[in-house]
């Protein structure tokens, strides 16, 4: 293309003064040639340039014709798809996987455009269509911006920030940026939640080939674990403000669960149940077949060694037998949480005096749900018509030291109200004593084999204690700790413990009795306890211990003794096991004890000790969760005991704080090394599973080893008997014309008499000795030698014909394969 160059003119302007004497051009040139140069040298330079307008035909051609294909190429692509109505189209995209609905981001602006425009929309249809139940059981947590300005302050509070559910992060789980999203208790178990499903997908190659997940050594953060957990992070973070990436999340989660259905599935020593899903069911790509009953899906994987053994991770469900449906928590549960903070916040603040101490009806509470859960009860029922008497204990402090008395003794159930209207200080052993904790056991004594007390008076205790809402709840949940929050505010909560079937408690904290004549505040426990045969036996054992009244008479105490009994439980249940797994390694020899020797084999038995150790494995299960219980206990009484509150009535010293806060943290260290042994216990648990199933898997190879030497055997000696008969065949099939020729001829069918005669008389000729033959003879041969080679000629025609049906018959096979 040739450019144009600009054209400067330079103009130099002159004074054409024509004067009186200038008569013309040549006149003035004459007269006046000095003055004009003169003039053109003072005159300044007029720059008058103006820039050329860049033209070019062949550029424009070009111009237009990319133009044109463009236009082209995107009328023949999207114009078509994005002129269809918006219900259509919205309808199209609906059905696609998110996977398929990224993909078509990449594909063009305007599609990019359309989608992003309506996202939220499509996502939800694309969600309620394939993953109604992962959705429910995956809920996102609630942005920190979302939140009411109101409820800020109580959730971002520095106090609160300490005792946040990463306190002590997970190795696999990132934390959440606290400025980010809400830390409420449920907010923060659904970031634990999305976290853990996008890195349990990003495992599943490694568990579909049978690759180790690497392992993050204790106490350690490896570069390559940060960069993951990050990237997960980063993914979830994603899905709060996308709701596409929450569909994507759930589509890898339903693909994580199908393919580890299938993995355990074809494991046939894996007896567990698990849900009923076909081939139909994956291939449609939907959630549905979750919707079925099938096994508990709560447990959470505290650390990536669990992957192994996880199949379906479907959290905040629980199936209800009853309707023969799941029930899945609610998503107000964010809501119900905040009012929890809010109440925490405004008791740690200063108390202003009130004029109307009356709670507003409509004010929205914690106490309906609990109701709500508490008539539902997971628990045996349990009724005793008739009750004599009712087991106590009470303990009481020294007035003047810190030094504690127990008293374990049976009322009669007349001497109810009059045992509930004692004093609270008492004389014991000519000393004062004030009364720190109550307790009355409910069920089988294990002494007297007798229960009580009865429902009447049960529910005469709990309606004067108003621990109703409480035990009940407790009977209401399998496993747990919890605080509810009355509608009086000035009222303390009532807290509950559960271990179904074994251990049930509810409390609460009373500041002022009536019946003292001084008045003075005396703050005390009252507890009504479920628990029979070892589990009483080893409370009345706990409770008989030298504690001081500082932690007796702490509110958090019976949390504080839920948490002792389910630990030596614990113990005693770890030691069993290990007997048994001892055991197990010295038949096998699968170890490396020095200590131990293998007494004899174990063949003949392995299956018994392959029944053993699944045994073990679900009773370590057991174990397991009631470690998690108390793990719950001690954050419970570490981080929630200021629930308790003293309301305006109670107090507790910081000196009380700080003795059970040591109570506290030497319980969590022992739970702590108790997951260690845990952890310690189920690896050799693994370790003999895995050698009985190698050993039974050997002993099956033999017996199959000597099935198919005794099948060879067989098989060689069929083909010998084969070969033989076929030889007979050949010999009766080379004897038989001549046999049916000798046999016709020795019929009377035909007359010889003539030929005989003409033998004799050439027998007459040769002499005494020779052997005279007939013609019949000659006819004999003559018949035979043709027949017998006709027959064998027609043997091979036919074996050849076979060989080519057989040759075109596999042929014809393998093509059908191929195809």
């Amino acid at each position: 293309m040739a450019d144009a160059v600009p054209i400067i003119s330079v103009v130099r302007r002159r004074a054409a003064d024509t004067g009186p004497g200038g008569g013309g051009v040549g006149g003035g040139v004459e007269g006046g040639g000095d003055a004009d140069d003169d003039a053109d040298h003072d005159e300044p330079l007029v720059d008058l340039t103006k820039a050329l307008a860049l033209h070019s035909k062949r550029t424009e051609r070009q111009r237009k014709k990319l133009a044109k294909r463009a236009d082209t190429i995107a009328a023949r692509h999207w114009s078509g798809l994005l002129d269809m109505p918006y219900e259509i189209l919205t309808a199209i995209l609906s059905i696609l996987c998110p996977r398929d609905v990224f993909v078509l981001l990449r594909v063009s602006k305007p599609l990019r455009n359309f989608i992003l425009s309506d996202e939220d929309t499509l996502a939800a249809s694309i969600i309620s269509l394939r993953y109604a139940s992962l959705e429910r059981c995956f809920l996102r947590p609630v942005l920190m911006q979302d939140v009411d300005s109101a409820l800020r302050a109580a959730v971002q509070n520095p106090d609160r920030q300490e005792m946040t559910v990463h306190k002590r992060p997970f190795q696999h789980i990132q934390p959440p940026d606290m400025s980010l999203t809400c830390t409420c208790l449920t907010c923060m178990l659904r970031w634990n939640c999305l976290c853990l499903v996008v890195d349990f997908a990003h495992w599943q190659g490694n568990l579909e080939k049978g690759k180790p997940i690497l392992p993050v050594p204790r106490g350690r953060q490896p570069e390559w674990n940060q960069t993951l957990v990050a990237s997960n992070a980063a993914v979830v973070v994603k899905s709060l403000r996308s709701r596409l990436w929450h569909a994507r999340i759930l589509e890898a989660h339903l693909d994580s669960t199908t393919r580890s259905i299938r993995r355990h599935g074809l494991n046939k020593g894996n007896r567990r149940r698990r849900f009923r899903m076909t081939d139909d069911d994956v291939r449609a790509g939907t959630d549905a077949f979750l919707e079925r009953s099938g096994p508990p899906t709560l447990d959470f994987p505290f650390n990536r060694d669990q992957y192994y053994m996880l199949e379906a991770f479907l959290p905040n469900r629980s199936w209800i037998s009853e309707e023969q449906k799941w029930v899945y928590m609610l998503a107000k549960q964010h809501d119900t949480d905040l009012e929890i903070l809010m109440r925490w916040d405004a008791q740690r603040r200063p108390r202003k005096p009130r004029e109307n101490s009356r709670v507003n009806s409509t004010t929205p509470n914690m106490e309906d749900l609990h109701d709500h859960f508490g008539r539902r009860s997971l628990w045996p029922e349990w009724d005793v018509f008739q009750s004599p008497v009712i087991d106590v204990t009470e303990i009481w402090g020294h007035d003047e030291s810190s030094a504690t008395a127990v008293e374990t003794r049976a009322i009669s159930s007349a001497d109810l109200d009059t045992w509930l209207d004692a004093s609270r200080r008492t004389t014991i052993k000519g000393e004062n004593h004030t009364r720190l904790l109550r307790i009355v056991w409910v069920g089988q004594n294990p002494q007297t084999s007798r229960h009580s007390p009865s429902t009447k008076a049960l529910e005469r205790l709990l309606g004067v204690w108003d621990l109703k809402g409480g035990f009940d709840y407790a009977r209401s949940c399998f496993a747990g700790v919890a605080a509810l929050p009355r509608h009086d505010a000035d009222k303390p909560p009532v807290f509950s413990v559960a271990y179904h079937p074994k251990l049930a408690l509810a409390w609460s904290r009373t500041g002022r009795d009536g019946s003292d004549p001084e008045g003075i505040a005396l703050p005390h426990t009252q507890a009504v306890v479920f628990a029979e045969g070892d589990e009483r036996t080893e409370l009345l054992r706990i409770l008989q211990s030298q504690w001081s009244a500082r932690v007796a008479r702490h509110v958090m105490f019976p949390a504080l003794l839920a948490g002792l009994v389910l630990g030596h439980e614990l113990d005693s249940t770890l030691d069993e096991i290990k007997l048994a797994v001892r055991q197990v390694e010295e038949r096998t020899g699968h170890h490396r004890f020095t200590s131990r020797r293998q007494t004899q084999p174990a063949a003949g038995e392995l299956g018994s000790l392959s029944a053993q150790m699944s045994g073990c494995a679900a009773k370590l299960a057991n174990g397991t969760r009631k470690l998690k219980v108390v793990d719950a206990l001690n954050e419970f009484m570490l981080h929630d005991a200021a629930l308790a509150g003293d309301n305006g009535t109670t107090t507790t010293s910081a000196a009380d704080d700080a003795a059970v806060a040591r109570n506290m943290q030497l319980l969590q260290h022992r739970a702590s090394m108790q997951a260690v042994d845990t952890a310690y216990v189920q690896q050799r648990i693994q370790i003999q599973i895995a050698a009985l199933f190698h050993l039974i898997a050997q002993q099956d190879n033999a017996i199959a080893f000597d099935t198919a030497s005794a099948t060879r055997s067989i098989a060689a000696s069929s083909l010998q008997d084969s070969s033989s008969m076929k030889m007979l065949a050949l010999v009766a099939m080379f004897f038989l014309p001549g046999s049916f020729v000798a046999a016709l001829f020795s019929t009377p069918l035909f007359v010889w008499d003539d030929g005989a005669a003409q033998q004799a008389a050439a027998a007459a000729h040769t002499g005494p000795l020779a052997v005279a033959t007939r013609p019949q003879f000659a006819l004999f041969w003559a018949i035979s030698v043709p027949m017998t080679v006709a027959i064998f000629v027609l043997y091979a025609v036919w074996m050849v014909r076979q060989k080519k049906k057989d040759k075109r018959r596999r042929r014809k096979g393998v093509e059908m394969h191929v195809v």
